[in-house]
């Protein structure tokens, strides 16, 4: 089974024709669900292509519309959203989700591209929106490795 070490080598991968749908497929069958939100189509399949080679049911959006939508059909186990995205912010949504009593339990982890978006103390800037702390919090790029251990420890497996 391959292993992609980061950004560059997926980039790669992805120019030679490989799709996320060449790896993985052994390990679907009790997995963990998760809601990938991001509108940069190449991150969802970066991180899509690494949490299904570990055996996570994921499913990728670009949109949070898309993804509220999604969300009235089937509950992910775990949500990853970027924080920057153009129809609404995933600080938004994440508000959003948390407010509603449907999806408030759902961990949410955020992922941004932006050094320091929340001025460095993640925890404050929520306290300060009145509103739940994520899960975790990551910034891109994001190594296989560290998605993979947060993502763990946030299910608890």
């Amino acid at each position: 089974m391959a292993v992609i070490l980061d950004m560059r080598e997926f980039l790669e991968a992805k120019s030679r024709g490989w799709t996320h749908k060449n790896f993985g497929k052994e390990a679907r069958r009790m997995a963990k669900k998760i809601l990938i939100v991001d509108d940069e189509p190449d991150m969802v399949l970066f991180y899509r292509t690494v949490l299904e080679e570990k055996g996570y049911e994921v499913r990728g959006l670009t949109s949070a519309q898309e993804a509220i939508s999604a969300l009235d059909k089937e509950r992910p186990d775990l949500i990853l959203l970027d924080l920057v995205m153009p129809d609404k912010t995933g600080i938004t949504l994440f508000r959003d989700l948390k407010k509603d009593e449907r999806y408030k339990d759902i961990p949410i982890v955020l992922i941004t591209g932006i050094k320091d978006v929340m001025g460095g103390d993640h925890k404050k800037f929520f306290e300060g929106l009145k509103t739940r702390v994520p899960a975790a919090y990551l910034e891109k790029p994001v190594a296989p490795k560290t998605l993979l251990d947060t993502v763990a420890r946030v299910l608890g497996s």
